[in-house]
């Protein structure tokens, strides 16, 4: 089992794939049928909740990137573009079969950054789909006949 993670923003100089498990990288075919090239980091992943819920957490810890990423997030923050969030997809691939994605993709967005001397922590989760109201709200200064129903 390979695990893969994309990470990108408008303002970062690159996307950046990343391997956890092949020390040589890695090709793999992505759902699309675009062939990409991942680099090996070492790192650590863990991934909380169900699988099939839409708050799952991805918690990823590692330390080569413990200087490229604040260097990036400077990018982010001289183009004033924090409004958007880093956006990390996570894959899985089979290691016999690199042509198919084994899980994934799960798309997620980048909630909180850390920074520590042995590199930079972050947790990404689902994007916020459902964050417009629907419907109209009833209050008292609008519709007053509803207070005799109170």
């Amino acid at each position: 089992m390979l695990e893969l993670l994309e990470i990108s923003h408008s303002s970062f100089s690159q996307t950046y794939r990343l391997v956890r498990n092949h020390v040589n990288g890695v090709t793999v075919t992505h759902e699309d049928a675009s062939v990409h090239a991942y680099q090996y980091l070492p790192m650590r992943l863990s991934l909380t909740g169900p699988r099939d819920d839409l708050e799952q957490i991805l918690k990823v810890e590692f330390g080569d990137l413990g200087e490229t990423i604040p260097q990036e997030l400077d990018a982010v923050r001289a183009d004033d573009n924090f409004e958007e969030l880093p956006k990390v997809v996570y894959r899985v691939y089979a290691s016999d079969v690199l042509t198919s994605v084994l899980m994934g993709p799960l798309i997620l967005e980048v909630k909180r950054f850390a920074m520590t001397r042995e590199g930079s922590v972050f947790e990404a989760k689902a994007p916020s789909l459902n964050v417009n109201k629907t419907g109209e709200t009833y209050n008292l200064p609008r519709f007053p006949m509803l207070r005799g129903l109170l």
